[in-house]
């Protein structure tokens, strides 16, 4: 069954309810000029409500790793772990994606086909494929999913311009290992619609 990442999560009641709902994974953005972006302090609150089992993959973009790793150190707690995995949404190279103590997601913003056959083989452990947008910001709009047609060196997660209208035929056509999700689900940047989620993450499993 496909894997769920709801992204973009900045408070609790959000991210219980996406838990509640069936959604394997949390995304929580600590990249400044985001609408969505979090203190890590922030985020270490949201973090001890989490139970246990559930990815939280913290997002960044071109930040050093000395920044990353204090964001990462900010998020423990006696009472939680912190987050589980790193998403790098950037420009960062293969050598910056290595040497992480935790899962690491590597982002691609797909412009073209061409753009699928030059990503080659980054030493992570999945590959998010995402619209290509001028920032580093989400689109909210598909890439076409029929350039996806050879397998990729790592695990697959689809983003970009999902929602509860075209995830069932996203999972369909590109079998991915996971489908991420953010503004798709929103009720406003930051603020997610708990019914849209429910009703994404229901219909993305149900392939």
């Amino acid at each position: 069954m496909v894997k769920v990442k709801i992204c973009g999560v900045t408070n609790a009641e959000d991210a219980l309810r996406a838990v509640e709902y069936g959604a394997d994974a949390l995304g929580f953005n600590f990249y400044p000029p985001s609408p969505r972006y979090l203190q890590p302090e922030t985020a270490a609150t949201i973090l001890r409500e989490v139970p246990p089992g559930i990815c939280t993959a913290g997002l960044f973009v071109n930040e050093s790793r000395q920044h990353v790793t204090s964001v990462l150190r900010s998020c423990r707690s006696p009472e939680s772990t912190g987050l589980t995995a790193v998403q790098f949404h950037g420009d960062e190279d293969r050598r910056f994606c290595t040497r992480w103590p935790l899962k690491v997601i590597k982002a691609f913003r797909v412009r073209d086909e061409e753009t699928i056959g030059r990503i080659g083989e980054y030493p992570v452990d999945y590959y998010l494929l995402d619209s290509w947008s001028r920032g580093f910001g989400g689109s909210g709009s598909a890439f076409t999913w029929r350039w996806l047609r050879e397998p990729m060196a790592r695990p697959v997660i689809l983003a970009g311009g999902l929602d509860v209208e075209n995830v069932s035929e996203a999972v369909r056509a590109v079998k991915p290992f996971g489908v991420d999700v953010c503004t798709g689900v929103e009720a406003a940047p930051g603020r997610k619609d708990h019914q849209r989620m429910k009703e994404f993450i229901a219909a993305a499993k149900a392939e």
